[in-house]
């Protein structure tokens, strides 16, 4: 009989890519609602209400935007067929899509007009909407050639691009470079040079193929389309190239794209990915989250970054889920527990809407507005590699401290036999506790969990240790 130790020397992140046997004991192949930050597990924050006032209506808030202006900025929500802007302390109904909004899947994108500060809205059912922090009016005019219901815009070059035309799925459209009389508002020709004139061109195969959204960086202008991606390049129309891009990589929501600098993530139901510049492809580490992928739906993803992590939204058949990635630790969590409308980043901080119609700020708080987080992790299911050693555990010692006298629960899995130790840990970081394990039984294969109880707060620190004994049997 043989005393050995098995440790958990940090916590970091889920880890779903190999067999349970094969996994770090840092790692988890289910956890939610933790924070590993430091290499600690502690229970993750929640999120508050940033605007006391319930967004009004009864459509469904799903799309959020922060309309930034010289003075004020405005958070502007799209609920049902409704838009709102918070300004003087109250939500007030900017603008109502008479025809509804079957997708809900509107983009926005900000950009000057006559020295004019305006936030675009496309819808690809109406023309696109141009709002200047008072009214919403039309955008464009048939003269103009710019009266088009499309659904995806982007500013590059100091002109507006366009696409997701119903009529014409496959077309890009550009605008007019803005100056001497001209402005975004006018897509045709300019009869004294190309170079100034908008114009439109078609993207790729016309079979099958639609555009799907577009992102601008600072020297190319991406084109997702249903099957591939491409890209233009140039500064006016007389250079203006488009290519396909190298992709190995499923559809993507235009909601879910995310820049960082120049370089663009997003999550598909195949994982998050990555385009670098030149092509795009999964992460490396885009199958840690494989399982919980296949069994939740990526086509309405938002995406939004804050604080160098990058968050992502899921839907499922009985609840949503935010999927938090960490871009310096390389660590992935999930986050549960609440219904999502749309998420987006303002200075450093992550924002959300919901069914409950509030503007919430994340991150912030002991619970999800009232409500307590239920936090777990679960260690890896593990035989260590010695699967006719039976194992029988001697003790799990621990560091850390509890809010407010919040119990940890503590189980301990043999062979599927559970037992949960509910405890209180010591009130001096410098203390560590030492749980016996007497009545846990024995057997070839364990697992470990942690989480809460009625939502209590608590933070490990320093790893965990847990002591047995293994043997094996003799005939």
């Amino acid at each position: 009989m043989a005393r050995k130790l098995y440790k958990i020397d940090s916590f970091i992140g889920i880890d779903q890519d190999e067999a349970e046997n094969a996994l770090k004991p840092a790692y988890s192949p289910d956890a939610c609602n933790m924070d590993t930050a430091g290499g600690d597990l502690a229970v993750a924050k929640g999120y508050i209400r940033h605007i006391p006032h319930q967004i009004p209506g009864v459509g469904q808030p799903h799309r959020l935007f922060l309309f930034r202006r010289a003075g004020q900025d405005q958070p502007i929500v799209a609920a049902g067929r409704e838009l709102y802007a918070y300004k003087n302390n109250a939500w007030i109904l900017i603008h109502t899509f008479e025809k509804g909004l079957a997708s809900n899947k509107l983009d926005f994108v900000q950009a000057q007009i006559d020295g004019v500060d305006y936030l675009l809205i496309a819808s690809g059912e109406d023309p696109i909407v141009k709002y200047n922090g008072n009214s919403a009016l039309s955008f464009g005019s048939e003269q103009g050639q710019s009266n088009k219901p499309v659904q995806y815009l982007a500013m590059y070059r100091d002109r507006l691009f366009a696409a997701g035309d119903p009529s014409y799925p496959n077309r890009l459209y550009w605008s007019q470079l803005p100056g001497s009389g001209r402005t975004i508002e006018a897509w045709g020709d300019v009869t004294d040079t190309v170079n100034v004139s908008g114009g439109h061109a078609e993207v790729g195969d016309a079979a099958g193929d639609p555009i799907l959204g577009l992102y601008a960086l600072s020297n190319q202008l991406l084109i997702f389309k249903k099957r591939s991606l491409y890209r233009l390049i140039g500064d006016k129309p007389g250079n203006f190239t488009i290519e396909r891009v190298d992709a190995d990589v499923e559809q993507a929501a235009h909601t879910a794209l995310v820049a960082q600098g120049d370089v663009l993530y997003f999550l598909t139901a195949g994982g998050l990915c990555c385009f670098n510049g030149v092509n795009a492809g999964l992460l490396s580490d885009a199958r840690r989250i494989h399982k919980t992928l296949a069994a939740m739906d990526a086509s309405n993803c938002r995406g939004a970054l804050a604080r160098n992590k990058l968050y992502f939204t899921l839907s499922g058949p009985e609840e949503d889920m935010l999927v938090e990635y960490d871009l310096f630790r390389r660590a992935y969590m999930f986050r549960r527990g609440f219904s999502i409308g749309d998420i987006a980043a303002w200075d450093g901080r992550l924002y959300m809407v919901n069914d409950a119609r509030y503007l919430y700020r994340f991150d912030e708080g002991d619970t999800y507005d009232g409500a307590d987080i239920e936090a777990w992790w679960n260690t890896p299911l593990t035989d260590l590699y010695d699967k006719g050693g039976v194992k029988a555990m001697r003790s799990l010692c621990l560091r850390g401290q509890s809010q407010q006298d919040a119990a940890l629960l503590a189980e301990v899995c043999i062979d599927g036999v559970i037992t949960t130790h509910r405890l209180l840990l010591p009130q001096h970081p410098w203390e560590v506790l030492e749980v016996p394990l007497c009545n846990e039984g024995e057997g070839r294969t364990f697992r470990l969990a942690f989480s809460n109880e009625a939502g209590g707060r608590f933070t490990l620190t320093g790893g965990v240790e847990l002591a047995f004994e293994t043997w094996r049997r003799v005939e």
